[in-house]
């Protein structure tokens, strides 16, 4: 089959679908991936045809509002700026993201369609031919709403009562197509023997569009009450380590410190990285835990005097280098938590946005870490208390070695 694969974001975004691509390729299929084009070595080095979306939606995220929104700079006027400008900037964007998904799909004319909640063209022809659209999601609480949490759009706030939980969903998402439904409209002459409304396209979505959410049942069972056109499919990631020589200094150095953590920020960035890897680290250093450290995307930055209980790597995989530690800091991301979990690490999450809530405190109600620290809250006094409950507790890694085991049992 040709199997074309669509989705926006960041590698976190990305990786759910190179994992299952991976997986469809080895069986014999032909792969298309529509991403940033950012992506496009990683696409191509794994063998895949690769089209490209506009860099600038990806850009938005390393411009100063975008900085200032991942990492919740400011007060609350602040914050609300931000946020418009990145939405108002995205939305600008949105008509020719649409027509990139447009033309993926009438010139590949694919068997099948692996398309990322945010890749909204889909849901059109996905309408039409419902047998040739899946959508994929590394996140729940998005469409199929959950009694105990609120749409991730509200995650960073407390969850509300079970029918409260419940009326979030229906909100958010009734907003989300009154914002794209004009970018959506001048699209539905193309599908003229069809009645496509916003009021179809909702229905459609919830209870008749295949979902899977590429995500652990041992951490986020399917609720009862979900429609059968919802599944949770299990969590599947790429093999990185199968092509990873790691340095000689940081064998030794792991060797050195048997006991030792994580920590990484993955894409995100923010407004000022100098200050809270400064933070972070005085108190690590403190309390002498050793750390590896990720510099990635440029969240956290490498100081010009270093420790030797710090190592620092542009990149690492998961799946080498987990197993081998007591725990992992970082920001709450879906692909992140779930490796941690799978490897039967301790968490402490620094969450900066949307699901990152979610996921802390999922995190926190199993037992796998602490509650961790809003970026926009992180301040020496409360990572140090935070960071030495994760550090000292010992049920936390029996907790993470149970999930591990569960996580390994799972289809």
């Amino acid at each position: 089959m040709r199997i074309l694969f669509i989705s926006l974001g960041t590698q976190g975004d990305i990786e759910p679908f190179l994992a299952r691509a991976t997986l469809l390729h080895k069986e014999g299929h032909v792969i298309t991936c529509l991403f940033p084009k950012q992506f496009k070595t990683l696409v191509t080095e794994l063998g895949f045809h690769f089209y490209g979306f506009d860099t600038r939606f990806l850009d938005l995220l390393n411009t100063d509002f975008g900085k200032g929104f991942l990492g919740s700079k400011g007060n609350f006027l602040t914050r609300a700026t931000n946020f418009i400008r990145l939405m108002m900037a995205s939305f600008s964007l949105q008509s020719t993201l649409i027509n990139q998904q447009k033309k993926a799909i009438h010139e590949l004319n694919p068997d099948l369609v692996f398309f990322h909640p945010k890749a909204i063209y889909c849901l059109l022809p996905a309408q039409v031919n419902p047998t040739k659209f899946i959508q994929l999601s590394p996140v729940p609480c998005i469409l199929h709403g959950h009694q105990d949490f609120p749409h991730l759009g509200l995650s960073k706030f407390k969850p509300f009562s079970t029918s409260s939980n419940l009326r979030t969903y229906k909100l958010i998402n009734q907003i989300k197509y009154l914002a794209l439904w004009k970018y959506l409209k001048p699209h539905l002459l193309n599908f003229p023997e069809h009645s496509i409304t916003k009021k179809s396209l909702a229905e459609f979505e919830r209870k008749e569009l295949t979902t899977w959410y590429q995500i652990s049942p041992s951490l986020f069972p399917k609720p009862n009450y979900w429609p059968e056109n919802a599944l949770v499919t299990g969590y599947l990631s790429r093999h990185q380590k199968e092509n990873f020589i790691p340095d000689s200094k940081l064998i030794s150095w792991l060797k050195k410190y048997p006991k030792a953590v994580l920590l990484t920020f993955g894409s995100m960035t923010n407004h000022d990285p100098e200050k809270v890897t400064s933070i972070i680290l005085k108190i690590l250093e403190k309390h002498k835990i050793p750390t590896l450290i990720n510099l990635s995307w440029g969240g956290l930055v490498r100081p010009q005097v270093v420790s030797d209980l710090f190592f620092f790597v542009e990149k690492i995989p998961y799946d080498w280098v987990l197993p081998q530690l007591y725990g992992i800091i970082h920001h709450g991301g879906s692909g992140t938590t779930h490796s941690a979990a799978k490897a039967g690490a301790v968490q402490l999450l620094i969450p900066h946005i949307m699901d990152q809530y979610f996921w802390n405190n999922l995190v926190a109600n199993l037992g796998l870490g602490p509650k961790g620290i809003p970026i926009s809250k992180l301040q020496s006094n409360s990572f140090e208390k935070v960071i030495l409950d994760f550090w000292n507790t010992e049920v936390y890694k029996k907790n993470a070695a149970q999930m591990c085991k569960k996580i390994e049992n799972e289809k």
